[in-house]
């Protein structure tokens, strides 16, 4: 294209933009059938449009902001420390044998519940029977053989009396007599011990529990510790767990321990602080604590890790204010408290958390109005609309003075309406 049709191109171009722009400025474009609905606008909202002082524009002035508020009151907060434990046996053994012998009996089933004094496993006793019926049989000849002695000794007695008889006979039938409770009670003794050898051969339950797994089988031979079985007493159990040995001076036996395990969801297991270890534990500064609790249903076992909550201290008269109302900048945190519908910044100091709660330590009183829904559309000084938090209600809206009022101009009859303001207007 030469020269001189890019210069007739752009001549076009020009005039046709400024044919535009003057029909625009002078209201030429409204009335087009088409047009005229889109570029034609009420002179109130091209003012509010721009930011005029009658309009409610991105530039108009807004109303108070409403927000919702709630009063600072008092309540339990409770003082938690977390931490890990490990569960054992309120009384827990590996029964295990004291002498040789060969497995005669078996007592028990694996996992059976037992009493105390049940019998586990009994060797075989033949040999110890055999002692004691020895040991008795060897009482008994001791026993026949004094009462023998003892007549002669009356007799003889009553011979030295009437001069028939010697003091000798009768000093010799006494010695006898003492020589024969010596054997008697030497016997009664062996007795007694064969007795024990043969209880030896018997393992009992020293205490009620749950056996475990056995490691002996029906006429094993089993040498002296020889592992047998296990008996844990379940009915309660312990769980140690340790706590930073800053809470020494806050300690103390009857503490409450709220436990959760991963096997159970939902549960929570409490317990009481039964012993306080007196020594910390110069690697972790530590001190080792043990809590009791009760396990009727034997759903703890030993060995299970669980996790620990250990209430340090209960507070009946905390200052609390819902999470919601607190801004944290930093290090800091900040409520805006509600006076004669102006708004306060106030940094507090916050404590313990529980429960969607925070526990204010200084900054607040109870009693006060804070906001706590739309702390982000609030600043220091200025007015809010306040509503009960909860309450739900739509939020208010400033009226618009007659003079603002946007009156409807013929070209906005051709503007498309929204389907609800449709609606709306034939409602009407």
């Amino acid at each position: 294209m030469r020269v001189s049709g890019q210069l007739a191109v752009i001549a076009v171009l020009g005039a046709a933009g400024f044919g535009g722009w003057y029909a625009y400025k002078g209201g030429h474009l409204a009335n087009l059938p088409v047009i005229g609905a889109y570029v034609s606008q009420p002179q109130g909202q091209q003012a509010g449009a721009q930011g005029g002082p009658g309009g409610r524009g991105r530039g108009g002035p807004a109303g108070p902001a409403t927000v919702d508020v709630d009063v600072v009151k008092t309540g339990r907060i409770v003082e938690m420390r977390e931490s890990v434990g490990t569960v054992r046996a309120y009384e827990s053994i590996t029964v295990t044998a004291k002498v040789a012998g060969i497995v005669g009996e078996i007592g028990f089933s694996e996992g059976q519940k037992v009493k105390a004094g049940d019998t586990l496993i009994q060797f075989d006793a033949a040999e110890r029977r055999a002692e004691i019926e020895q040991a008795v049989a060897e009482a008994s000849r001791a026993e026949a053989l004094r009462n023998e002695v003892a007549i002669k000794l009356e007799r003889a007695q009553a011979l030295s009396r009437t001069g028939a008889g010697t003091g000798a006979q009768v000093d010799d039938l006494t010695a006898q007599i003492k020589s024969l409770d010596g054997s008697i009670a030497s016997a009664r003794a062996q007795r007694k011990a064969a007795e024990a050898r043969l209880e030896d051969l018997i393992i009992r339950a020293p205490f009620a529990g749950r056996v475990g797994t056995r490691s002996v089988s029906l006429g094993a031979y089993v040498a002296p510790g020889t592992r047998i079985t296990t008996l844990d007493d379940l009915s309660k159990v312990r769980l140690d767990f340790a706590v930073p040995e800053n809470l020494l001076g806050r300690l103390q036996p009857g503490q409450i321990v709220n436990a959760t395990s991963a096997a159970y969801k939902g549960r929570t297991f409490k317990g009481s602080v039964s012993t306080i270890d007196p020594r910390v534990d110069q690697t972790t500064r530590t001190a080792r604590l043990t809590a009791e609790f009760d396990n009727t249903d034997e759903a703890l076992k030993p060995g299970m890790f669980l996790s620990v909550a250990l209430e340090v201290s209960t507070k009946d008269d905390a200052v609390v204010v819902p999470e919601e109302s607190i801004v944290s900048e930093g290090l800091r945190h900040i409520v805006y408290p509600v006076k004669d519908s102006k708004v306060e910044r106030r940094v507090i100091t916050i404590g313990q958390r529980q429960g969607g709660k925070v526990e204010v330590v200084s900054g607040l009183q109870p009693g006060e109005t804070i906001v706590v829904l739309g702390v982000q559309r609030v600043r220091p000084g200025a007015e809010v609309v306040a509503r009960p938090v909860g309450s739900g209600g739509a939020a208010p809206t400033a009226p618009v003075p007659a003079a603002n009022r946007e009156q409807p101009s013929r070209s906005s009859l051709n503007v498309p309406q929204a389907i609800g303001s449709a609606q709306a207007a034939e409602r009407k």
